[in-house]
């Protein structure tokens, strides 16, 4: 089969893409994540210059203002997030260096919202626990120390919000349910599903105390009901979501 190569770099005059100006604008339901795929961009957010390279992305929050200019041959990659349904510690806008495994989940999340390719699980989660200056890490839970019970321990603090089932999480690490809950058991106390049950919580908290909504900060650890969400949560702490945010905010 023939095939033909493009891309060559010996050859730059093949393609040309002038330069774009985005006038000041500010989403109400939106964060904003501009990623910098090729190029450069000059940007003006919240009144203060950036200057957005390849490899780079910049986080800009819900209603903050913004402009920018995409330079000639670059390419600037907008990637959006429901603010109703997002609940980050990132509150203010954030530089953030595009690795690879950050890379291939916002092509992922691209395809995601524009074609009929959808994977099931919460692309957004993972990318916000990539890019947060704060991630949502509990610093109380008690750990597994052994393989490859911490393995699945790190992943599910990476992403509270993981929807895999035991046997999931189990198989991504080659092992049996019945090995990982008898390493739990030993090493934590708890149970596989007792530990990630506190794991969300404790996230869930971190979460609230940076603003989030109690219905966000449900969606970001993993109920898609937010009555079951305020259930558990009260079970674990003595108190609704809305009452902890309400004593947060009255304290500082």
């Amino acid at each position: 089969m023939f095939q033909r190569t493009y891309g060559d770099s010996a050859a730059p005059w093949r393609i040309w893409m002038p330069a774009v100006a985005v006038p000041e604008q500010h989403e109400k339901q939106l964060h904003v994540l501009l990623w910098q795929v090729c190029g450069d961009a000059d940007l003006v957010v919240g009144g203060r210059g950036h200057a957005l390279t390849a490899g780079h992305a910049l986080w800009i929050p819900v209603g903050v203002r913004h402009e920018f200019t995409v330079a000639a041959n670059s390419v600037t990659m907008p990637l959006f997030f429901e603010a109703a349904n997002t609940a980050t510690t990132l509150t203010e806008p954030t530089l953030v260096t595009v690795d690879r495994d950050l890379q291939t989940l916002m092509l992922a999340y691209t395809v995601s919202w524009n074609t009929i390719i959808k994977p099931t699980p919460n692309l957004a989660r993972q990318i916000l626990a990539l890019i947060e200056e704060s991630p949502v890490l509990s610093a109380v839970l008690p750990m597994p120390s052994g393989e490859p019970a911490r393995t699945i321990a790190e992943a599910l603090r990476f992403n509270p919000g993981d929807i895999r089932s035991v046997e999931k999480l189990a198989e991504s690490v080659h092992t049996s349910v019945r090995t990982v809950e008898r390493m739990f058991q030993a090493e934590t106390g708890m149970t596989l599903r007792q530990w990630r049950i506190r794991n969300r919580m404790e996230a869930a908290a971190i979460l609230l105390r940076s603003n989030a909504s109690p219905g966000a900060v449900a969606h970001r650890v993993g109920y898609t009901n937010a009555n079951a969400f305020r259930r558990v949560f009260k079970s674990h702490f003595g108190i609704s979501p809305a009452e902890y945010l309400d004593r947060y905010r009255a304290q500082r």
